[in-house]
């Protein structure tokens, strides 16, 4: 604890010990009697054990009321000498940004299930860094763009993670169709088959050339780290705007690392494709949709992650008034209520 203004502390210290003197002074010095009624035997009252008592508790509280008026002094001198504590505050966690971009054709639905019950332990785990989702099949949508409401983040995770679970069953024979499962379908699919009649589907390239196009502060603050968790089949179904290796290049030409996580059925060359162009981006190739594989890939997305900033502190002060100023109404309130005791 630190004190800005230690000059005050002072300086009502020397306003008690003035007090403490004048107060000793008083107390020593016999009053000479001025006039007035005389009482009728005044030495016989003073033997008498009530007196004595009654004169021993008045001296007691007397002193006990300079002892709280010196307190109390002291501690408005220590309130307005401003006490407080200064910390080194770690600011490294707050200076990433991160876009989950899923392929949401249906052969990456269990995929993208586990890996989101996965993810929504680490967006939990973050303190400040920015979260966005980006879809895609024919077309990408922003689902939700960058923002470290993380509350939100998780609403938005549990919801297609639903409508993933609810189209694995359709499709497995485990449930039938129904409005719910119509509604649900239409979150995760709405706007991202926008043309597929004409250009087909799973355009992988898009999907990830959009999201390294979703960091809309790169000018304002290029030095922030950003990265794309990427996951897909790589299971080309039509003809995309910008190839894999394209996009792979888009993110690379705007420092923006690529963790990709393909299915464990990936074909050989659509493997190869993926990690060659993840690794291109400083980032790691994974696959598997196991729940366990799937853990230990967010495990170690999460340790890469927090290894890419320097770590930056702040110091911050706090000021603490609190514990004084209680003291000081305890003290306060107790020396007013002797005075009134004492009829001083």
């Amino acid at each position: 604890m630190e004190l800005k203004y230690p000059l005050a502390l002072y300086i009502c210290a020397g306003v008690a010990a003035l007090f403490i003197i004048a107060a000793f002074i008083t107390i020593r010095v016999k009053r000479k009697y001025k006039g007035g009624k005389k009482a009728f035997l005044p030495e016989y009252l003073k033997k008498l054990s009530m007196y004595k008592s009654r004169i021993v508790w008045y001296t007691i509280l007397k002193y006990v009321l300079i002892i709280l008026i010196i307190t109390s002094i002291l501690l408005a001198g220590f309130l307005m000498s401003r006490p407080y504590k200064t910390e080194s505050k770690e600011l490294a966690n707050y200076n990433r940004d991160i876009l989950l971009c899923m392929d949401i054709s249906t052969t990456c639905d269990n995929l993208n299930a586990v890996l989101i019950d996965k993810l929504e332990d680490m967006v939990r785990e973050l303190n400040g860094e920015k979260f966005g989702i980006v879809i895609f099949n024919t077309s990408p949508v922003l689902l939700v763009p960058l923002t470290n409401d993380y509350n939100y983040v998780i609403e938005i995770l549990e919801k297609i993670k639903e409508a993933l679970e609810m189209r694995i069953d359709y499709y497995n024979g485990k449930l039938i169709f129904s409005d719910k499962l119509y509604e649900m379908d239409a979150f995760i699919s709405n706007g991202t088959l926008i043309d597929c009649d004409i250009r087909g589907s799973s355009l992988i390239g898009d999907g990830l050339g959009a999201a390294s196009l979703d960091f809309y502060d790169m000018e304002e603050n290029p030095d922030r780290t950003r990265c794309i968790i990427f996951s897909t089949d790589n299971d080309l179904l039509g003809d995309c705007y910008v190839s894999l290796p394209e996009a792979g290049q888009m993110c690379v030409d705007r420092n923006i690392i690529v963790y990709g996580i393909g299915t464990e059925d990936m074909r050989k060359e659509d493997r190869e494709e993926m990690k060659d162009t993840v690794e291109m981006t400083g980032g790691t190739f994974f696959y598997g949709e196991d729940p366990k594989v799937v853990e230990g890939i967010v495990s170690e997305i999460r340790a890469q992650l927090a290894t890419l900033d320097e770590t930056q502190y702040e110091i911050v002060e706090t000021e603490l008034p609190e514990t004084p100023f209680k003291l000081l109404l305890l003290s306060l309130s107790m020396a007013l209520l002797l005075a009134f005791i004492l009829k001083v």
